[in-house]
């Protein structure tokens, strides 16, 4: 299993640098929103109309990120032996292997010595299958692919 607290760590890098870039983004398209160049040329020309949008889109997103971003940093890089908010988990889902932090809400993923993990919800169908498991234990979750076996390998 990964050291918590260096993923969490590199978690943390990820969302920094996501939310640098959306702050840019989001500074762009508000410019373009209210800029002389999205004045309407006719009553048909609906291009700051089209940029409001964006720019409200990409405002929602960024704090969106921001919340997640100050959950990842309070989270305790202390191991856990439950699958809850907080948990590192090693998983096999369908006997793929995968490594999931779950979180009040998705987030980004992050590559630790080789080895992605992602941030799941707690919410999500992944998350709710997982919930309260301990090492060692199964559940099922509906996918895609049909009913598959999500297994938890082990926690931190």
């Amino acid at each position: 299993m990964l050291d918590k607290a260096r993923v969490i760590g590199a978690l943390r890098r990820s969302l920094k640098d996501e939310v640098d870039a959306l702050v840019a983004v989001t500074a762009a398209a508000r410019d373009e929103a209210t800029g002389e160049e999205s004045r309407p040329e006719n009553e048909y020309d609906t291009r700051a109309l089209e940029a409001s949008y964006l720019a409200a889109g990409q405002g929602e997103r960024l704090e969106e990120l921001l919340r997640v971003q100050a959950w990842v940093a309070q989270v305790d890089p202390r191991p856990v032996d439950v699958a809850e908010e907080g948990a590192l988990l090693a998983i096999s889902v369908g006997g793929r292997p995968r490594v999931v932090l779950l979180a009040p809400r998705g987030g980004p993923q992050a590559t630790i010595d080789g080895v992605t993990v992602q941030m799941i919800s707690v919410e999500s169908p992944l998350g709710q299958a997982l919930r309260g498991l301990r090492a060692g234990d199964a559940n099922e979750i509906e996918t895609p692919r049909g009913d598959e076996e999500v297994e938890v390998e082990s926690i931190a």
